[in-house]
C-alpha cells in the first residue's frame, strides 16, 4: 500500500524546521557579535578565495535555473559577488568603528559630557530573495548582516534555492564561519511568515510591490523593521545631445540582459524629439519594437511623462553635456542613476542600492547597506559632579533660562552680549537665595 502523507504533520514539520532554524541561528549570533568587526571581516574576506575557485561550477549551477549563458551569470552575479567581499573585507572595520564624541560640537549646557556612538547588530536577519539573481542579491546581503554581527535566515524563491544553498554549504562551510550562522529556509512563502512569527529582528525583501506589501503587513504585527527592494519600472531618458547609438545599444543590452528579468531593466525610453527617429530607427535594427517610445519637446515635458509613474528604483540618462546630465539627474527621484551606461553600475559595491514610493525603502550594499543592518547605540557619561539640573526649580529661573537662549543663540553681538551680562547678574541672584 502507499502511505498517504498527512497535509496537517506535513505542515507541522515545516513549522518546525523553521522554529529550530531561527532557535539554532539566535544561539550562534551571540558568540559572533562579541567578536570585532575586524575579526569578523577578515573571516568574510577569506570566502573570495574559496569562491574564486568555485567560480565557474558556482555560475553554471546558477545559469542553469533559467537557462541562461554561464558567461552572463559569471560577470552579472559572480564577479560583483566577490567585489563585495573585498569591500566588507576592507571597509568594515572602519565603517562600524566605535565613534566618540567629547567637547567639540557639543551644547553649553551639556559641560562634562562624552559620547559614544557604536554600531549594534539587530540579531538575526531574515532575508527573502529573488528568484532572478538567485545568488548575488541574497549572498551580498548575507554577507553584509554577517559582518556586522548578525545572524541570517535565507528564504529562497521557489526553485531557485541551489546557488545560495551551493554557496553556503560549500563555500561558507569551508571557512571558520560558524555554520550555524546561516540558515537556509524552505522555499515557500509560508516560512518566511513562519520565521516572523517564531521572532527575527529584521527583514530584507526583494521582490514585486505587491507581494511586499503582504510581507510588510505580517512584519507590522511584530514591529519588525525591514528593508523593502520591490518592483522597478526604471525609464530611459536620451537627451536631444545624446549619442544615440550609444543609448540604443544600452536599451538593447538592458532589455537583454538575464532574458529582461532585472528590476531595473528599460520600462519605458522618453526621448527628446530631435533625436526620436534616428533612436527608433537604430532601435528596429536591433529587433527592438518601439511602441513604447514617449516623445518630448524638453528635460521639463521628460520630467512630467516620469512623474507619471509610481516606481523609484532607477533611471539611465544619455548625454554628450554631463553637467546638464547630471543637473537633471537630481531631479529624479530614483534610488539610482546611470549617466551614459545602464544597469552594471549599479554592481559597485561601494554604492547603495533601494528605491523610493513604490519601489520601496531602506538600502542594501554599500557603507549605507552596511549601517542598515545595524543600529546605532548612543553611551553618554557625566564627569564631575555639576550636575544642576537635577535640583528643583527656583522662582525665577525662567528668566535665567530665558537669558542663556538669548545669549547663545541671539541675533546680533550686541543683544547676545546684553543677554550674557543678564545672564551673569541673574546667576549671583540665584546664587544668593540658595
Amino acid at each position: 500500500m502507499i502511505a498517504l502523507l498527512d497535509p496537517q504533520k506535513m505542515l507541522e514539520a515545516a513549522a518546525e524546521e523553521v522554529r529550530t532554524a531561527v532557535t539554532s541561528a539566535r544561539s550562534a549570533q551571540i558568540d559572533w557579535a562579541r567578536q570585532s568587526t575586524r575579526a569578523r571581516a577578515k573571516l568574510i574576506g577569506t570566502l573570495r578565495p574559496l569562491l574564486a575557485e568555485q567560480a565557474t561550477s558556482m555560475a553554471r549551477i546558477t545559469a542553469a535555473l533559467r537557462d541562461r549563458p554561464v558567461a552572463e551569470k559569471m560577470t552579472s552575479e559572480i564577479l560583483p559577488l566577490l567585489a563585495a567581499i573585498r569591500f566588507l573585507h576592507t571597509n568594515a572595520p572602519r565603517l562600524l568603528r566605535t565613534k566618540r564624541h567629547a567637547r567639540r560640537g557639543r551644547p553649553l549646557w551639556l559641560g562634562g559630557h562624552s559620547f559614544t556612538v557604536e554600531r549594534k547588530p539587530f540579531g538575526v536577519v531574515l532575508i527573502v530573495a529573488p528568484a532572478n539573481y538567485p545568488l548575488f542579491l541574497p549572498a551580498v546581503q548575507m554577507l553584509h548582516a554577517l559582518v556586522a554581527g548578525n545572524a541570517v535566515l535565507i528564504k529562497p524563491a521557489e526553485s531557485a534555492s541551489p546557488p545560495i544553498e551551493h554557496f553556503v554549504r560549500q563555500i561558507i562551510a569551508r571557512s571558520r564561519i560558524p555554520s550555524q550562522l546561516v540558515q537556509i529556509l524552505p522555499e515557500t512563502p509560508e516560512a518566511a511568515r513562519q520565521a516572523v512569527r517564531y521572532g527575527i529582528d529584521k527583514a530584507i525583501f526583494t521582490g514585486s510591490s505587491e507581494n511586499g506589501r503582504d510581507f510588510l503587513a505580517e512584519l507590522a504585527k511584530q514591529n519588525t523593521p525591514s528593508v523593502m527592494e520591490l518592483s522597478g519600472a526604471d525609464a530611459v531618458f536620451v537627451r536631444a545631445d545624446a549619442d544615440v547609438e550609444l543609448a540604443s545599444k544600452a536599451i538593447a543590452f538592458g532589455l537583454r540582459l538575464n532574458a529582461g528579468d532585472t528590476c531595473m531593466a528599460p520600462a519605458s525610453v522618453i526621448v527628446h524629439e530631435a533625436v526620436a527617429a534616428e533612436l527608433s530607427n537604430r532601435l528596429e535594427a536591433l529587433g527592438l519594437a518601439t511602441e513604447g517610445l514617449f516623445i518630448v519637446r524638453d528635460d521639463a515635458q521628460a520630467l512630467e511623462v516620469a512623474a507619471l509613474d509610481d516606481y523609484g528604483l532607477g533611471a539611465s540618462i544619455f548625454s554628450r553635456d554631463e553637467a546638464a546630465a547630471q543637473s537633471f539627474a537630481r531631479r529624479l527621484n530614483t534610488g539610482f542613476v546611470t549617466i551614459n551606461d545602464i544597469i552594471v553600475p549599479t554592481a559597485d559595491p561601494r554604492f547603495p542600492f533601494g528605491g523610493t514610493r513604490g519601489s520601496g525603502f531602506g538600502t542594501t550594499r554599500g557603507a549605507e547597506g552596511l549601517l542598515e543592518m545595524t543600529y546605532p547605540q548612543a553611551v553618554a557619561t557625566r564627569r564631575g559632579r555639576f550636575l544642576p539640573h537635577l535640583n528643583p526649580a527656583k522662582a525665577g529661573d525662567e528668566d535665567l533660562f530665558g537669558a542663556f537662549v538669548a545669549a547663545a543663540h541671539g541675533r546680533g553681538l550686541g543683544a547676545r552680549f546684553r543677554a550674557l551680562r543678564s545672564l551673569i547678574r541673574l546667576s549671583r541672584n540665584r546664587g544668593a537665595r540658595s
